[in-house]
């Protein structure tokens, strides 16, 4: 029975509706004529306050003739994606992560027969926690297990958003397998999907379990420190002190593994220079945030929390927000001794008193100088030590007034904030841009500065590097058996992107037989 696309099926925000109904409507038809239908997408249209409407689009197909509407699209059959395919003879490839890029490969590669051996700087999740709270608590951190490493990568303490820019036949495969063990089928087509920390854990302890159970092997608490290349080929890898040498190694670092970014080119491994964005998180009242993009009206029963995206052009740099964590918490993510990094994190109820989102300007890369975002992130998030890790805050509107604040300045961070003036903490080329955005948005928000907090710095919002490779193999142009994935390799920017490159580099590998 052929299928069809329709799109734009509008409905004011209820906690009950009735798709056939409406369906019927829009098409003209009598509701019994709608069969095997399937939501593709839910979206909160939120541009007109206190009237907020759901818009879906879903697939169907009819049991008579079909209708004739602009907005129904039949649909093809699938195309048809060939990977390429690479042999092996061992049977334990070695994965270089435990974050989504690892796992999701893992995941693809168990389904070939094979079982891999997944090692991680860090530790478990459950190990992770403990180190994560005395860090908050006592100041004490451990550069190798915290947020940012460990098992599920800096993703599990995090929002746990599950956002995707393209769907395609792989991400679909990622979004299954998050169901499969233990998210709502929901997430298959919310526009904004969410899990969560608290869930986040949950998952990612299953897929571990689950691939111990099919033979894969975990190792924590092991460093990847050194990589010897012969002939275009890894001969070998150390970890901690033990040389080992695998068939292949697929390298699913995160962002802020700056040893191994600092090691590649000296292993004549080609990287390069990409661009990345460096900011703060701005953090408002919910209770704000659902008044101003919601409308003071608008059941946040029935919508959740109110969630926003902004967008500006300064002097040709984009400065944005992105990672909106309603409900959460800005929390201090160091990975390094002395240093502040912020990100934002929420539990799956979204219930906390505060809103806050990444606030960012624009780097460009520098092709002359393939480590200048790392040096820089590295100079930021040491300028913003004190000597305690408590961060850099300051009102919006005082930012905007180029002054310190008078009084103490609270919000949601942990472990404790400071009083400064943000822009002595940047270079000029993005508190300028910053400054200008948050003035505009202002203008658009009424109370957007007087009501906000600025929380300094947020660095880590994707890899400032790309490990280059090439777009066929999947391999490293400069050696043939390494195979970057994942977000600090340079190849993807979230959960479902990164566990989605994982899974897509795992489907290439077959067991010679």
């Amino acid at each position: 029975m052929k299928r069809f696309l329709l799109r734009s099926v509008i409905f004011p925000i209820a906690k009950e509706y009735d798709l056939n109904r409406v369906i019927a409507k829009k098409l003209h038809i009598n509701s019994n004529n709608i069969v095997d239908l399937t939501i593709v997408r839910k979206s909160l249209d939120a541009r007109k306050r206190n009237n907020l409407k759901f818009n879906f689009t879903v697939e169907l197909s009819f049991a008579h003739k079909p209708p004739v509407h602009n907005d129904l699209i039949p649909l093809g059959e699938p195309k048809n994606v060939v990977l390429p395919s690479y042999s092996l003879y061992d049977s334990q490839p070695v994965i270089i992560g435990a974050g989504p890029s690892g796992l999701f490969c893992a995941l693809s590669m168990v389904e070939k027969g094979l079982k891999p051996i997944i090692y991680d700087r860090g530790e478990t999740i459950a190990d992770r926690k403990q180190k994560i709270k005395n860090f908050w608590k006592n100041g004490k951190l451990d550069e190798n297990s915290n947020i940012q490493f460990g098992e599920g990568g800096a993703g599990t303490f995090s929002d746990g958003k599950l956002t995707a820019r393209n769907r395609d036949i792989f991400s679909t495969k990622v979004f299954e397998l998050f169901v499969r063990f233990g998210a709502n089928s929901e997430i298959m087509y919310e526009a904004l999907p969410h899990l969560g920390t608290d869930r986040l854990e949950i998952i990612i302890t299953k897929i571990r379990e689950y691939l111990e159970q099919n033979g894969c092997t975990f190792h924590w608490n092991s460093k990847l420190t050194d990589i010897e290349v012969e002939d275009n080929r890894i001969k070998s890898i150390t970890i901690n002190e033990e040389k080992i040498s695998p068939e292949i190694v697929v390298l699913g670092i995160g962002n802020a593994a700056r040893d191994i970014f600092r090691m590649l080119p000296g292993k004549n491994i080609d990287i390069e220079s990409k661009d990345f964005a460096i900011g703060v998180r701005i953090e408002h009242d919910q209770d704000y945030i659902n008044s101003t993009f919601y409308g003071e009206n608008t059941d946040i029963d029935i919508t959740g929390p109110a969630n926003y995206r902004l967008t500006r052009k300064v002097n040709g740099l984009g400065v944005y927000t992105f990672c909106m964590c309603p409900g959460g918490l800005v929390i201090n993510s160091s990975s390094e001794q002395n240093t502040i990094v912020t990100n934002g994190m929420s539990n799956s109820s979204r219930t906390g008193k505060y809103g806050n989102s990444a606030l960012v300007v624009s780097v460009k890369s520098n092709a002359k100088d393939i480590l200048s975002g790392v040096k820089l992130q590295e100079r930021i998030e040491k300028k913003a030590f004190i000597g305690n890790y408590s961060a850099p805050v300051q009102s919006a509107l005082s930012y905007l007034k180029h002054k310190k604040d008078s009084k103490p300045v609270t919000g949601s961070f942990l472990p404790s904030v400071h009083n400064a003036n943000l822009h002595d903490l940047f270079p000029k080329s993005i508190s300028a841009p910053l400054h200008q955005a948050l003035k505009h948005w202002d203008k658009q928000y009424k109370g957007f500065a007087e009501k906000g907090v600025l929380i300094a710095p947020e660095t880590r919002t994707s890899s400032p590097i790309r490990i280059v490779r090439d777009y066929q193999t999947r391999a490293s142009t400069s050696v043939t058996n390494l195979f970057p994935i994942g977000e600090g390799s340079g190849y993807a920017g979230g959960i479902i992107s990164s566990a989605t490159d994982g899974w897509k580099t795992g489907a290439i590998f077959e067991l010679k037989r």
